[in-house]
C-alpha cells in the first residue's frame, strides 16, 4: 500500500496515500481497499441528473453541499448527512451507486481523474475557490486535528509545506491552474464557478445564480430560508450531532470539519514575512492566471 509520511525540512510529517503521484488522505482504517478504489473511479457510472462540486481542500465544499443540496431537494430542511457520504475521494463504489437521486457529489480530484461517464454525459460542475491563504489556515488545522494524518508540526513549518504542495490534494496551484485550463478548454462543459468569498459577501445572490444553473425553481423565500439554514455557525451546531459520531477520528476528540467559516482569517496566523513569502510565490506561479482572489492582502 503506498502510505507515505511527507516529511517537511523540520522532520515533521503528513501521511497521505500516494496514488500515481496524486495525493489523497489516508483513510485506511476507515476505508478497506482504498488504493483500488480510487483506481477504479474513471469505470463508475454516472446518472445524468448527477452534480459535482469540485475544489481544492477547505475552499468550502461542505457549505456549498449543503446549500446545492437543499436547492435540489426544493427544501431547506438540514441535510441529516455528511458530505463525506457522497466524497468520490473516501466511499466505495457500492456506497456511491445507493445515493439517492438527484445525487449531489464531491471531489478534490482533478478533472481527469473523474469518472469518464461522468465526463461523456456533460454532468453538472460546480467549481468552488477561495483565497489559497485562508485555504493554507484552514488545512493547517484540519491536518493538526485530524488523527489519521499524524501530524503535530508548527505553523511556521507548515506555511512551506503548504507552497510546495506537500500535503493531500498536492500544490494549490497545480490544482487551480489546471482546473482553469479545462474551464478554458472546455467551455461548452456545464460548469459553474463560485467563491467562498462571494458567498460570505452575499449569499442569497450566490444561492439564486447557483439555482439558475442547476435549473430549479427557487423563490425568494426559499433562497432565504436557504441562506439561513447555511448560516455558518447554525450550521455548525445543527450538524454537531452527526460529526460527533465520528469523534474519536479528532484530537481531543472534538469534530473539527467546521471551524470559523470566516474570510480573512489567515491575518491572525501570517506573520509579515510569511505572507510577503506567499504573495511572490503567488505572483510567480498565478502570473498568467485569469482567476481572481479577494482578501489577499
Amino acid at each position: 500500500m503506498p502510505i507515505k509520511d511527507l516529511k517537511d525540512e523540520a522532520g515533521e510529517s503528513i501521511r497521505v496515500l500516494d496514488v500515481d503521484g496524486y495525493y489523497f488522505p489516508s483513510f485506511q482504517s476507515i476505508i478497506p481497499n482504498q488504493e483500488e478504489t480510487i483506481r477504479s473511479i474513471p469505470t463508475w457510472k454516472a446518472k445524468d441528473d448527477d452534480v459535482l462540486l469540485c475544489a481544492y481542500p477547505k475552499s468550502g465544499t461542505h457549505w456549498l453541499w449543503e446549500a446545492a443540496s437543499m436547492l435540489l431537494n426544493g427544501s431547506a430542511d438540514r441535510i441529516n448527512l455528511v458530505k463525506a457520504t457522497a466524497m468520490l475521494d473516501v466511499i466505495p463504489q457500492p456506497m456511491y451507486e445507493n445515493i439517492k437521486s438527484p445525487r449531489v457529489l464531491n471531489c478534490h480530484m482533478y478533472f481527469r481523474m473523474l469518472p469518464e461517464d461522468f465526463v461523456k454525459r456533460k454532468c453538472k460542475i460546480v467549481y468552488i475557490l477561495r483565497n489559497p491563504k485562508d485555504v493554507a489556515v484552514s488545512f493547517y488545522n484540519h491536518h493538526f486535528k485530524l488523527l489519521e494524518y499524524g501530524y503535530s508540526g508548527k505553523w511556521e513549518n507548515y506555511i512551506h509545506r503548504f507552497l510546495k504542495g506537500q500535503v493531500d490534494g498536492g500544490s494549490w496551484f497545480d490544482y487551480t491552474l489546471d482546473w482553469e485550463k479545462v474551464i478554458q478548454d472546455n467551455p461548452d462543459y456545464p460548469i459553474h464557478i463560485i467563491s467562498y468569498e462571494d458567498m460570505k459577501k452575499d449569499d442569497m445572490k450566490e444561492i439564486k445564480q447557483l439555482a439558475q444553473f442547476l435549473g430549479v425553481k427557487a423563490d425568494e423565500e426559499l433562497i432565504k430560508r436557504i441562506s439561513e439554514a447555511c448560516d455558518f455557525e447554525r450550521m455548525k451546531k445543527e450538524k454537531y450531532a452527526l460529526e460527533i459520531a465520528t469523534a474519536e477520528v479528532w484530537r481531543d476528540k472534538e469534530p473539527g470539519i467546521y471551524r470559523k467559516g470566516q474570510v480573512g482569517d489567515w491575518k491572525n496566523w501570517f506573520t509579515v514575512a510569511q505572507s510577503e513569502l506567499f504573495d511572490a510565490v503567488y505572483a510567480e506561479r498565478m502570473k498568467n492566471s485569469k482567476f481572481q482572489f479577494r482578501c489577499m492582502v
